[in-house]
């Protein structure tokens, strides 16, 4: 499959270490499935410095089945992606003992949250709302697949 990552720089090796953190799948490398999607990535990286910069990769199908990446795909938006998501974007406290990684899949595919998303997260994370109105409020991009990859250790 291709996928597209939209960036300031030109990568010539993915370096994990440089992944953000309170992202919808953890701290990994992402790739999507729409090229105007990783324009639109790269276009607001570059305002910051840089140049926009769209990254095509071509990623075997199987990486989503492969046992040795320990793979979880979330097909669509539901109670499952919804926690997934929750647990990933949300702070964590020093008293926390979920620090990073926090989750141990090697390989994470499904739908894009949007820009509201930390948002609507905070709120069901604070109780204001609970999981069938959090997934009414949490949009997802149409048509558009990620897949997260990150270093196992």
């Amino acid at each position: 499959m291709i996928l597209y990552h939209g960036t300031n720089e030109i990568i010539r090796f993915i370096d994990f270490d440089k992944s953000n953190l309170r992202t919808d799948f953890g701290k990994g490398f992402y790739m999507g499935s729409k090229l105007g999607e990783a324009r639109k990535w790269a276009d607001s990286k570059a305002g910051f410095y840089g140049v926009p910069t769209i990254m095509r990769y071509s990623v075997a199908n199987n990486v989503l089945h492969d046992g040795c990446v320990n793979p979880i795909r979330f097909d669509q938006p539901n109670d499952d992606w919804l926690e997934f998501v929750k647990e990933n974007r949300r702070k964590h406290t020093s008293s926390d003992s979920h620090k990073e990684p926090r989750h141990s899949y090697g390989a994470v595919s499904g739908p894009i949250a949007d820009d509201k998303a930390n948002i609507v997260v905070a709120r069901y994370c604070n109780g204001e709302i609970d999981v069938p109105e959090a997934l009414l409020l949490i949009r997802t991009i149409p048509s558009v697949f990620q897949l997260s990859l990150r270093r196992l250790h």
